[in-house]
């Protein structure tokens, strides 16, 4: 895989990240040491960017956690565009339900936008990426909701003259170099209920082109401005 800059070049990490709206334990992969505390600050997000640093966050208990968390981060209302990656259509309908309450349901829902964060399939990334183009906003991350760690799998292939199938990760990788900013492209999280020793790290962070990954503890995991 490959990723291409675009051409802004100044990030105002201050405006994008007024205040830390995600934190956690950083852990070893085995989880069997901790590393510290973590937050998703101006400071750490612009090394994790430069450095193409991407989080792993095992172990979140269940998908409606993970929800509850992206709506803490959405009612902070202030910093840069969250874009929140449900894994598969099921996700994203399962998403979209809890995400209104069952209010209301647009079956064919594949993008969708709130005050702080924007949801979109995979496959609905280049029109997102075409709206943000066109607002000139800033991203401040990419959280992939991936509770059965499968989309860096979700590898498409030619055969003739045909495409067989999209190349899901590919397809992430692909976003996110869109919304670079000179050497810098907004931060990766991968959210998911499996432990990072249950799955092959070392190629999702390759797939994702991304120099590593570090491990945080998924019930640690604490989001919203006045998380703990």
């Amino acid at each position: 895989m490959k990723m291409k800059s675009t051409t802004r070049t100044y990030v105002d990490f201050s405006a994008l990240y007024p205040a830390p709206v995600v934190r956690g334990a950083r852990v070893t992969r085995t989880g069997n040491r901790y590393l510290g505390p973590v937050a998703m600050d101006g400071e750490t997000a612009s090394a994790m960017g430069r450095g193409q640093i991407g989080w792993f966050i095992g172990g979140v208990p269940t998908y409606d956690r993970m929800i509850d968390d992206i709506r803490r981060i959405n009612s902070t209302h202030s910093g840069g565009r969250w874009i929140v990656v449900p894994a598969t259509r099921y996700w994203a309908d399962h998403t979209y339900r809890q995400w209104f309450d069952n209010q209301f349901v647009d079956e064919t829902a594949s993008v969708w936008n709130d005050d702080l964060v924007t949801f979109a399939v995979p496959e609905s990334l280049r029109e997102v990426g075409d709206a943000i183009k066109d607002k000139r906003e800033q991203v401040a991350g990419i959280i992939l909701l991936d509770p059965g760690c499968v989309v860096h799998r979700g590898r498409g292939f030619n055969r003739g003259d045909s495409r067989i199938a999209h190349d899901r990760p590919q397809l992430i990788v692909d976003f996110r170099a869109r919304l670079a900013i000179g050497d810098w492209t907004p931060p990766l999280m991968i959210l998911s209920r499996h432990l990072p020793a249950e799955v092959a790290t070392e190629t999702i962070s390759r797939v994702y082109c991304l120099e590593a990954l570090q491990f945080i503890e998924g019930a640690s995991l604490s989001c919203g401005v006045y998380a703990a």
